[in-house]
């Protein structure tokens, strides 16, 4: 089968024979989906003439264009509200709660069955979702890494828009050394702060990371499980 997950940044398109183990191309999510489909290297072309189609996200127009470059006896309907008879939570509205963090907190809860986990999605947003005894407890959003990024040196006359990569050390000796440690050791302490806050209610809570810019965080809190797929993983779990 192939699934779809239409980001905000980017778009994941993988295919996989069981849910465990998927084949990935990552692309832009604002790229023309045409020219994506012409770019993809065999067997993509074969698969995606013929193998069911799933698509899901959080950018409707973008999920909408996707459906529309194929057949409709490929493409396969399923119910995002699934999740909520799943997983347990008190959501509201039920509806607002985003598919990649159903997906997220699926693939958490059915893959790490028993354990306390936050959940955290480090992407264009950074959501944290608290996962205990078997419930989805609610969680915190915040501006990803790229996100800050851009909005300091578009809201700044003279910072520099830069891309998240990797600085070791605590404090920058340029600005954009400074502005690399300051967003990516803010969004650590972010996390450190909501494990600490879970921990006083569930003292075995665990770190689980997955998005773009997991590994990025990880290094920086130096603790931590990351899961790549996540995501995918949880998508083909709504579908079951």
């Amino acid at each position: 089968m192939i699934l779809i997950a239409v980001g905000n940044t980017h778009t994941q398109i993988a295919h996989t024979e069981d849910g465990h183990d998927f084949l990935v191309e990552r692309r832009p999510s604002s790229a023309n989906i045409a020219d994506v489909r012409a770019q993809l290297p065999p067997p993509w072309p074969r698969w995606l003439a013929q193998e069911p189609v799933y698509i899901g996200g959080v950018v409707p127009e973008r999920e909408a264009a996707w459906r529309a470059q194929f057949a409709r006896e490929q493409l396969c309907p399923w119910d995002p509200e699934r999740f909520h008879a799943l997983l347990p939570n008190a959501y509201r509205p039920p509806e607002s709660l985003g598919f990649d963090r159903r997906c997220c907190l699926l693939a958490a809860a059915y893959d790490w069955p028993g354990r306390n986990l936050l959940v955290v999605d480090a992407g264009t947003a950074i959501t944290l979702d608290l996962l205990a005894e078997g419930r989805f407890r609610g969680g915190r959003i915040l501006p990803g890494l790229g996100l800050s990024l851009r909005a300091l040196a578009q809201q700044t006359a003279r910072l520099p828009e830069l891309v998240p990569e990797d600085r070791t050390g605590d404090f920058g000796n340029s600005t954009q050394e400074c502005l690399l440690l300051g967003v990516t050791a803010g969004a650590a302490a972010a996390v450190d702060a909501a494990l600490l806050d879970g921990r006083r209610h569930y003292p075995d809570l665990d770190l689980l990371l997955t998005g773009g810019d997991a590994p990025l965080l990880r290094q920086r809190l130096g603790h931590g499980e990351v899961a790549p797929q996540l995501l995918l993983r949880g998508f083909f779990l709504l579908l079951q």
